[in-house]
């Protein structure tokens, strides 16, 4: 009897990308009085997750990548959902992802639908209906139990469906609001403080991101040093799946930018750059909580590019930018992403002596509006699958 009280509830977890893994660690190491199944990647696997597939079979794509890969995605969908079956979880938490996972969570649905047996659905971080595909929000409200939001604004779009939506915070608030952790880059490169200007430079975490945008960050560089007075230090951060192909192209461009591991210094990084250039993604959110002045950029292949003019609002695709309902970091996309565009916004930024000053302004804002019950994200998230398990 004893042996059965101490038995952890399964339950499973899906992450497709690893902005993704990373929510779905926080997730993990919060809750672990349960036995954790699924997929993830590097950051969910540290934390002891039983892995039931490889993530690599869902990870996500671009808008053309994903249409060339679809069947062999609907495919590993269906072999998942039979995993998940035969594991037979109270509470199945989808992170991101979102395509594959509302696709996985109607086949688990369909499969099981006649069964006395039928767990819960949570899904994490509310589809963008903000910047495009509004009308998915209806659809959303069939499929999920529960939907956790990282940002205040996302709740109103969902509250005329018969939808638990809940907005849970953002974990960004209190793994990049720190103080500033210089000294631990330079002793942990090995290298001496010149009180260089700290400009750290963020290619993606996809491959085909890291491709396209390295390059044009290199060259960047290269003018930056011949245009600025002041000796500059850039660091690169890397993704754990990303790093051998990041140095790969440094050499071939016989370019000395330092590699910095995200999982090594990810943090110290953020909260120590001066100032950065982004990749459009969750970093744009990070470095803004913290105060750097940041220029956003992304760059794809032509039809990614015209799918997303098309059906995406690019006023609201930088997220700093839509929480706080200004233009407060630039956004370069596709042809304006060029070397001489991004390096005359960086030197904008170095010489305008208000910087700073908004852009810490600005990082209190972000922080008090990303903050949900004046508790954590882990806090929150924590409470709501407990809820769920004591139904």
């Amino acid at each position: 009897l004893f042996g059965f009280l101490l038995m952890k509830i399964k339950c499973v977890i899906i992450a497709g990308e690893m902005s993704a893994d990373i929510l779905g660690s926080e997730i993990i190491s919060s809750n672990q009085n349960i036995d954790w199944y699924g997929i993830g990647g590097p950051y969910m696997k540290q934390k002891n997750l039983k892995s039931i597939l490889n993530w690599e079979r869902i990870t996500g794509f671009g808008f053309f990548e994903v249409i060339l890969k679809l069947p062999i995605l609907l495919y590993n969908a269906h072999i998942l959902a039979n995993k998940i079956i035969q594991i037979e979880p109270k509470l199945i938490i989808t992170v991101d992802t979102k395509g594959f996972n509302f696709y996985l969570i109607q086949i688990i649905r369909k499969k099981i639908k006649n069964r006395s047996y039928m767990p819960r659905f949570i899904h994490l971080v509310a589809p963008t209906v903000w910047a495009w595909r509004p009308n998915r929000a209806k659809k959303i409200s069939k499929i999920v139990d529960t939907l956790l939001c990282l940002f205040p604004k996302e709740p109103h779009f969902f509250k005329n469906f018969d939808l638990d939506c809940l907005f849970v915070g953002h974990p960004a608030v209190q793994n990049f609001s720190k103080l500033n952790n210089r000294p631990v880059i330079y002793n942990k490169l090995g290298i001496e403080d010149k009180k260089e200007l700290i400009i750290s430079l963020l290619p993606g975490s996809r491959k085909n991101e890291v491709k396209k945008t390295l390059p044009i960050l290199i060259s960047v560089s290269k003018i930056l040093e011949s245009k600025i007075e002041k000796p500059i230090l850039f660091l690169c951060q890397a993704a754990p799946n990303q790093e051998n192909l990041i140095r790969r192209i440094l050499i071939k461009y016989k370019s000395d930018i330092i590699i910095v591991k995200k999982d090594n210094l990810g943090e110290e990084i953020t909260t120590s750059s001066d100032f950065s250039i982004l990749t459009s993604g969750t970093a744009t959110l990070e470095y803004a909580l913290n105060g750097v002045p940041s220029v956003a950029i992304y760059k794809t292949n032509f039809l990614s590019a015209f799918l997303g003019r098309k059906f995406i609002n690019m006023n609201n695709i930088i997220l700093p930018n839509w929480i706080l309902g200004s233009r407060y970091m630039e956004f370069l996309f596709q042809e304006n992403c060029n070397p001489h565009n991004i390096a005359k916004e960086i030197i904008n930024l170095i010489n305008n002596k208000n910087e700073i000053n908004r852009s810490n302004i600005n990082a209190k804002k972000l922080r008090k509006l990303l903050t949900a019950n004046k508790k954590t994200f882990n806090q929150n998230v924590s409470d709501v699958i407990q809820h769920h398990l004591n139904l």
